[in-house]
């Protein structure tokens, strides 16, 4: 086993770093070679009888990637095996006989599968791990960054049990300083000096006494001593963006605005001023707590609300016209983000067909009749959303090949992590999450080595409303729930 590609600058800087560390974090931006980065350092270790396996746990839109990755970058590569729930008796098989061999051998697991117990991943990474000396990586480490989540739980005790331990991440604290605390403990406790989530909380967080509704808790108002976390994880990991390593094309910003119809008004005023409205068909929308009453109105905004029963209303909007106009006018490719999957169905659906002109009321999907304009056809859209799990990698295949295929509607949940759009040169978010990982991420998806086009990016907003400030927010890499605390509230509803 050997590796086929001499690294660059930044990676041999990546692997000197992490040379005879146990547990390292390389905070590596898309398209640095953080694969690569990582892959090399295992067979670094293997050749150095260190590690016998590789174990690669990652988001579902990520995992099998990696497959493609070893056979282009090993030579004499390990004997791959990547989980697929559900699978049927002959695949059971096959991952019986993978975990009893004694060859190299690598396993790509995706992390939503070690969320459940019945579907029998969980099993098989234990199994795996303790059958021999593994490097185990957490690729998109964020994923885990929940310290109460079960599946990091999970997580945390399969570090225990690997020989090597490695976290990838391009932006690993998107939310605050406190994400950290898992993806470290998973390396080792203690480089972070604690190995209680409520003892890091309390050292690097301000938090104030609030009682609501009979309950007393600890709310997060602030962050301290953040220099010294600082420290203490500076020598375990290193940190490379891609302006570092190439000239990139400056990239531009606008905003496109969109106005509200008569119903979105109505709407939007009566859910901001008494947290509620009242739909044309006497079904309610409420919201009790902040967040999700700023949620609601931006949903609003899109042109749709979900009721009490969870039912979903479609509201007239002047959004998908918008949209339509710009890509109207982009001559390439393009990527149009949607914070929601019913979002992705409208917008697909806008992008083949157009808008009909046939009065002002909206159709099934909530679409605005006011404007007349073309469709592009159902093959100039690739649609890469929660879903369609089974149909995404070709619908991305002809994306990235096919020159009549022009626009890829995402969500960045979906298609936000791993996945490399360069032949896009503008990014329209037609909505975007209150999810700072999620927007960060989602930028990088059109940017790779040696692009030479700038990258435009189009954010679509209604102007006075939590949409723009949203936006504002996404803009500036403040996290929506960081800043929603106290009294700022009425800033974002007002």
């Amino acid at each position: 086993m050997r590796s086929l590609r001499k690294p660059r600058e930044g990676q041999k800087t990546a692997l000197e770093r992490s040379r005879g560390k146990e547990a390292f974090a390389f905070f590596m931006a898309m398209r640095t070679g953080k694969t690569l980065t990582a892959l090399q350092d295992f067979v670094r270790l293997h050749e150095a009888g260190k590690v016998s396996d590789l174990l690669v746990v990652a988001p579902g839109g990520v995992y099998e990637t990696w497959e493609d990755a070893i056979s282009l970058e090993i030579g004499d590569p390990p004997e791959v095996h990547v989980w697929r729930s559900g699978a049927g008796e002959v695949k059971k098989r096959k991952l019986q006989a993978f975990l009893k061999s004694r060859k190299p051998r690598a396993f790509l697991i995706n992390v939503e599968a070690l969320s459940v117990v019945s579907t029998g991943a969980r099993d098989a990474a234990l199994r795996f791990l303790g059958s021999g000396s593994v490097y185990m990586v957490i690729d998109e480490s964020t994923t885990c960054k929940n310290a109460k989540a079960k599946r990091t739980k999970f997580v945390v005790r399969m570090g225990e049990l690997a020989t090597y331990r490695r976290i990838l991440s391009g932006l690993p604290s998107p939310r605050s300083p406190l994400d950290l605390y898992s993806q470290f403990l998973f390396l080792d406790w203690r480089i972070i000096g604690a190995r209680s989530w409520f003892s890091f909380r309390n050292r690097y967080a301000v938090l104030r006494e609030r009682f609501i509704a009979g309950r007393r808790f600890k709310e997060v108002v602030g962050y301290q001593n953040v220099e010294e976390l600082q420290r203490r994880i500076a020598p375990h990991s290193f940190r490379l963006r891609l302006e570092d390593c190439y000239d990139l094309p400056p990239s531009t910003y606008a905003m496109r605005r969109v106005d509200m119809t008569p119903e979105q008004k109505r709407h939007y005023a009566s859910m901001r001023d008494f947290a509620t409205t009242q739909l044309a068909s006497s079904d309610h929308v409420t919201a009790t707590i902040v967040i999700t009453q700023i949620l609601k109105l931006h949903q609003l905004l899109c042109g749709h609300a979900t009721d009490e029963e969870g039912k979903v209303h479609e509201i007239p909007e002047n959004r998908t016209s918008e949209l339509l106009e710009v890509l109207d006018l982009c001559e390439g490719k393009a990527i149009v983000w949607c914070s929601y999957d019913h979002d992705v169905r409208k917008v697909v659906k806008a992008i083949s067909f157009g808008t009909s002109g046939k009065g002002p009321k909206p159709d099934e999907e909530g679409l605005s009749q006011n404007t007349v304009l073309r469709g592009h056809g159902r093959d100039a859209v690739a649609l890469f959303y929660g879903g369609n799990r089974k149909e995404r990698e070709e619908e991305e295949r002809r994306f990235k090949t096919d020159p009549a295929c022009r626009f890829m509607v995402a969500t960045p949940a979906a298609g936000g992590k791993g996945r490399t759009w360069d032949v896009a040169d503008l990014v329209v978010y037609y909505s975007s999450t209150n999810d700072l990982e999620h927007r960060a991420q989602s930028e990088e998806r059109p940017r790779n080595v040696g692009k030479v086009k700038p990258i435009h990016y189009v954010d679509l907003v209604v102007p006075g409303t939590v949409d723009e400030k949203i936006i504002q927010a996404l803009r500036a890499k403040i996290d929506l729930a960081a800043v929603v605390t106290g009294d700022a509230w009425r800033e974002w509803l007002i």
